[in-house]
């Protein structure tokens, strides 16, 4: 049974109204594009969150409670800097990680790109990183720009011949990979008086419960611990505060 606490914090989250989502139509500038699908992304998981705590699913509602905590701690690296630089700046740095990282999944397919579904794939996740790639390129100290050496390596991936271990070993030796736990930790970094010191925390838990399976020992147990979700809970009425001070204000239609 929960506690009052508890209780508040469920309503705080259950009462809370997102901004209307925009009708997007493809004109409009991919920094609004992306927060409010971040954003978007985050109203939806506190719903779901809400519903499977009302039905006692608390390891699955656990599990979506760590993907929103993520979300919005990447919203948060997208928006929250001072000055329109540094926040363009972010929000490149997080499409290159992220097509990077698409790249590197479309690659695990198969062992090359013979295959039209793997090209094709493969092709469409190059075209998105291309124009962001240079942001995330480690430091190759040759006296060439991050721009060029990014061009440099494109040359070498753009072909579909080749095996895809090779294609990966280029991505992963001259790209910084993409760390989901290095935006919990800038988020709890900038709003350490909302944070308290919980969201690292949870985010560690939340990544010991999506990578064991919930059969091992002691996991099934855990999950059965009504603390655990109490915290949970707390934490996203927390973030609900975030939104309601921080989010986003509505556009016009």
């Amino acid at each position: 049974m929960w506690n009052m606490k508890t209780l508040k914090d469920l309503v705080i989250i259950k009462e809370f109204v997102p901004e209307k989502i925009p009708d997007f139509v493809g004109t409009e500038p991919i920094f609004d594009f992306v927060r409010w699908n971040l954003y978007e992304r985050i109203a939806s998981g506190l719903k779901s969150f809400c519903l499977l705590c009302d039905n006692r699913r608390f390891y699955d509602a656990f599990l979506i409670a760590g993907n929103v905590l993520e979300v919005c701690a990447v919203l948060s690296y997208i928006k929250d800097k001072k000055t329109e630089k540094e926040r363009l700046e972010n929000l490149n740095k997080y499409l290159a990680r992220s097509s990077a990282g698409q790249l590197l999944r479309t690659l695990s397919w198969a062992d090359d790109l013979s295959k039209d579904i793997v090209w094709n794939a493969y092709e469409s996740g190059l075209k998105l990183f291309a124009p962001v790639g240079e942001y995330i390129i480690k430091n190759l100290r040759n006296g060439k720009t991050d721009r060029e050496n990014h061009r440099d390596i494109l040359d070498k991936l753009k072909y579909r011949d080749g095996s895809n271990a090779d294609k990966k070993l280029l991505i992963n030796s001259n790209y910084v990979r993409p760390d989901p736990q290095g935006y919990v930790r800038a988020f709890s970094k900038t709003f350490d008086k909302l944070d308290n010191g919980k969201f690292e925390i949870m985010y560690d838990k939340y990544c010991d419960f999506k990578h064991v399976n919930i059969m091992s020992n002691g996991v099934a147990a855990e999950t059965m611990n009504e603390d655990v979700i109490d915290w949970a809970i707390e934490i996203m009425a927390v973030l609900v505060l975030y939104l309601q001070r921080y989010g986003l204000e509505p556009m016009d239609d």
